[in-house]
């Protein structure tokens, strides 16, 4: 007994010792990390004024600001050098952060080439008052392209069909900047359309006449249509809502006229009294005596 004794208290001492020491070690490591100041906010490129499409972005346009890192915007910069002579291909504004989707692909000139994507093209077509929707067609809106096709041999073969669906435009006239909803009348409407799309656009311009269609940019469903000829209009019907029937009036009798009456003036002492006979009655009990 006292030999086992002699053995685990050693044993006891040094387990305690260690197990003391670790914990020591443990909260030392937690007042470190507690004392160490944490880093809340990051660094983040904003520009330094208001910008128009197309400008080339300059070292003094921009500048570092610290913003919260629970809210940092997706695709900000946090280094100025990786956003040197990007150009601007979205207004940007005094003190937003400059985003990679606001900015034009690397190596992209300055100017009205900067906001056409890769692989995309720019294409500008004619409009009057008419085809051009009376001046609401506005940049970085979209529209749908009709076009009509007269046919040289048979005038009721003419067609018109929709050969583009929401297409983007670019700009109106030589503006591709967005400035309120008012109407403006103008002679050319630029769009943004695929190499594809872009041969359909120039075959109808130059066999056709063009109409714009304004669309709003929030429908992307496609209307596929198989179009119309002058045929199919001139011999197509015009349904008329039927008619409901006027109800029937019921009949009313009119009012039974009132009996004729005849009046008699009664005297008696010095009393003078009226006494009214109905003659319809009279008659109708003469009538029975008889």
């Amino acid at each position: 007994m006292f030999f086992k004794m002699r053995v685990i208290l050693p044993l006891a001492i040094i387990a305690s010792t260690l197990s003391t020491f670790g914990i020591y070690k443990f909260l030392q490591a937690k007042k470190t990390e507690m004392e160490k100041p944490k880093e809340l906010t990051q660094s983040v490129v904003v520009a330094t004024e208001d910008f128009e499409v197309g400008r080339l972005l300059a070292e003094s346009d921009l500048r570092l600001i610290a913003w919260p890192k629970d809210i940092i915007p997706k695709g900000s910069f946090s280094d100025i050098n990786l956003v040197l002579g990007r150009a601007v291909k979205a207004d940007l504004y005094e003190g937003e952060a400059i985003l990679e989707s606001k900015l034009a692909p690397v190596g992209s000139d300055g100017g009205f080439s900067s906001i056409i994507p890769p692989g995309m093209r720019a294409l500008t077509v004619s409009v009057n008052t008419y085809s051009g929707v009376s001046g609401f067609i506005l940049p970085n809106t979209y529209v749908d392209v009709f076009v009509t096709v007269p046919s040289p041999s048979n005038k009721e073969q003419s067609s018109t069909k929709i050969i583009l669906e929401n297409v983007k435009v670019l700009a109106v006239d030589q503006t591709f900047e967005r400035e309120g909803d008012d109407p403006v009348i103008v002679q050319s409407v630029t769009l943004l359309v695929t190499p594809e799309e872009g041969e359909k656009l120039v075959l109808a311009s130059t066999e056709g006449k063009l109409q714009l269609g304004l669309r709003n940019a929030a429908d992307k469903n496609s209307q596929r249509t198989p179009g119309v000829q002058l045929k199919d209009l001139m011999s197509s019907t015009t349904t008329t809502r039927p008619v409901s029937p006027t109800p029937r009036r019921r009949a009313t009798r009119p009012p039974a006229p009132e009996p004729k009456q005849t009046v008699v003036e009664v005297i008696r002492s010095n009393e003078r009294t009226e006494v009214k006979f109905d003659e319809d009655k009279e008659k109708k009990t003469s009538d029975k005596k008889n």
